[in-house]
């Protein structure tokens, strides 16, 4: 316990200082509340808060915030009446951090959403001088894919059943197969589709789009892939690899594109880190030497691929000129296919039961690996071995990033799912070099 909340309270730290260096070096006037020794006490309080909302301690908490918020009202009300600007940035990001330290600790939403949220507030904070640019480009184009994408998030999701149903929801047919002679058995709780989850996938995919859309306006179209594929990994690297193998259909810059799903995937083995470590901290040090390993395969894969010279074909600039954030299509097959895999992954599940924990588990890494790898992490050193747990993580990785080529294959260029899948291959090679130095 008391291990768990020393790593949040370290994590919490880090956030804000790295807020305070970005602060610290856009300072432009006097006015700036601080740097890395400010915000990082900002995180801390906002991390103390939440610990102590945690141990039922709710008045020290509301104390605790309250008088954050009024310091901050006061500063604002000084600062706006001294320097006579009434921008409220500096103090929505002083906001910010203490909300990112807070929600390190009580862990309302996953973790890895806490980093994204924090990357975001960086790149945020850091494109202050080109928003102005940004917004006086904008094309009533533009702005009209800005609502529909809106729409498919904000306003179809959210009326969509977030209801698993079964076979057994199937009108009509237990009748049909009792008329047969046949049995659903087992098999009739299995669920077939989650609507408001498959949309999900779509708007993150489309959403993903839309993004590197509004970076590459800001911080120009090659760059836009690398910085939104790193932030965009830390919550579905699938997705974003899926995004990137669409985009390199319509040619371009394949050799970045490729850079760019693989700096997603580097991303993804980031965040194991912040998945195991509160869970299960004695299996995520015999998993260190291979996640290492393949962070920094990625790493120098990513790099190499980055740094090709490559001309982009005009198709990506007059797409980019024209307004078209995302396309729907593509994204709707892909989640059509993500409920196939799901599926079959239930199906054999089901067949295989317990015995085959490792098939069932590598079969299941088809639809993602957090499951899986959240199972594991609770279940090593209790119900199976740190070393049988390893083994089966590198197994159930190597075939993850198998699958991620597959869909290249099927959503994109040849050259780009061809790179992907050999450095695929790289990576997965490597990693099993780090279960040597486990005993």
């Amino acid at each position: 316990m008391i291990t768990g909340i020393v790593f949040k309270l370290f994590i919490a730290l880090l956030f804000g200082a790295a807020v305070g260096l970005e602060r610290e070096s856009s300072q432009q006037g006097d006015g700036s509340i601080g740097g890395i020794r400010t915000f990082s006490l900002i995180s801390l309080l906002g991390a103390l808060c939440g610990i102590f909302y945690l141990n039922n301690l709710i008045p020290f908490a509301i104390l605790i915030f309250g008088i954050f918020a009024v310091l901050l009202i006061v500063y604002y009300a000084i600062g706006s009446h001294t320097f006579k600007e009434l921008g409220i940035t500096s103090e929505l990001a002083i906001l910010f951090t203490f909300l990112i330290g807070l929600l390190t600790v009580l862990e309302i939403i996953p973790l890895q959403i806490v980093v994204a949220l924090f990357v975001v507030l960086i790149l945020l904070l850091s494109i202050k001088s080109k928003t102005k640019v940004l917004v006086a480009g904008v094309t009533r184009k533009e702005i009209d894919s800005f609502i529909s994408y809106a729409i498919i998030a904000l306003v179809v999701m959210p009326f969509l059943p977030n209801f698993g149903y079964k076979l057994l929801d199937i009108p009509f047919l237990s009748v049909i197969l009792n008329n047969f002679n046949i049995n659903l058995g087992q098999f009739a709780n299995l669920e077939i589709i989650n609507p408001q989850r498959v949309w999900l996938v779509v708007a993150l995919i489309t959403g993903i789009d839309v993004f590197g859309y509004v970076l590459g306006r800001v911080i120009g179209q090659k760059g836009s892939f690398a910085l939104t594929s790193f932030v965009a990994g830390f919550v579905s690297s699938t997705s974003t690899t899926q995004s990137l193998a669409q985009k390199s259909k319509k040619g371009g810059v394949i050799n970045y594109l490729v850079g760019a799903a693989l700096l997603a995937n580097m991303s993804s083995f980031l965040q194991i880190f912040l998945l195991v470590g509160p869970l299960n901290g004695r299996w995520l040090v015999t998993l260190i030497p291979s996640l290492l390993i393949m962070v920094l395969s990625a790493t120098i894969l990513s790099a190499l691929f980055l740094k090709k010279k490559e001309k982009a074909v005009s198709g990506d600039t007059k797409e980019t000129q024209e307004g078209k954030m995302f396309s729907l299509i593509p994204a709707l097959k892909f989640a059509a296919l993500l409920v196939v895999i799901k599926l079959v992954t239930k199906i054999c599940l089901i067949l295989f039961g317990q015995s085959g924990f490792i098939i069932s588990s590598v079969i299941a890494s088809l639809a993602g690996l957090d499951a899986v790898l959240i199972n594991l992490a609770e279940m090593a050193g209790v119900a199976i071995t740190f070393k049988f747990a390893t083994i089966t993580f590198l197994l159930v990785n190597a075939t993850n990033l198998m699958s991620k080529s597959v869909f290249s294959y099927t959503q994109g260029n040849r050259k780009f799912a061809l790179n992907f899948f050999l450095s695929a291959l790289v990576i997965i090679a490597s990693s099993f070099i780090g279960f040597i130095f486990i005993k």
